[in-house]
């Protein structure tokens, strides 16, 4: 859910790292960040909990997973968990790609795909979204093996499910499985 306070966060991180010329870099940094701290309980819990000291939460922007990204992604970072905002990392996150999107007069297509996609396949699948939404496409594509197979986008408002997956469901609803 964004909020004006996500929307605040957002806009000052993409600021930052606009400043630091290097919003292409700190956008997909923080996306890996959002998809690592979404997929970890006990990482969403440590950031999270505000009953730990400051410093221990922060430790987490300092520590060796982090060591190689851009120190405006860093303090963007730090930024959020001091501020008590580490639950909506995945959203500002979010925002962030769709502001940094838009400053290159695109628009951000969220893609999930089952098995990771070459050079070629991805360049076929921009073209293929982009010629179906008419508009010019930052594609992030994200890896989930129980789409199974073909591809879920999310371009705005608008989903494209093509997935096995969603195949798979609505063929169990229709036969009542």
């Amino acid at each position: 859910m964004t909020t004006e306070t996500t929307l605040g966060y957002a806009k000052a991180v993409v600021e930052l790292a606009t400043a630091e010329g290097a919003l292409d870099t700190v956008e997909d940094e923080l996306l890996a960040v959002a998809r690592a701290v979404d997929g970890s309980d006990e990482l969403r819990e440590k950031l999270g909990d505000i009953r730990l000291p400051l410093g221990q939460r922060l430790l987490f922007v300092e520590s060796d997973v982090l060591s190689g990204a851009h120190p405006a992604t860093r303090a963007g970072l730090a930024m959020v968990i001091a501020a008590g905002r580490a639950g909506d990392i995945g959203a500002i996150a979010h925002e962030v790609a769709r502001r940094a999107a838009s400053s290159r007069d695109e628009e951000l297509a969220e893609v999930t795909v089952a098995v990771e996609l070459d050079d070629d396949r991805r360049a076929a699948l921009k073209t293929a979204l982009e010629r179906v939404t008419g508009r010019r496409l930052d594609m992030k594509i994200t890896v989930d093996p129980e789409v199974v197979g073909g591809v879920r986008a999310r371009i705005g408002d608008t989903v494209i499910d093509g997935s096995l997956l969603k195949r798979l469901t609505e063929l169990r609803t229709r036969i009542g499985a």
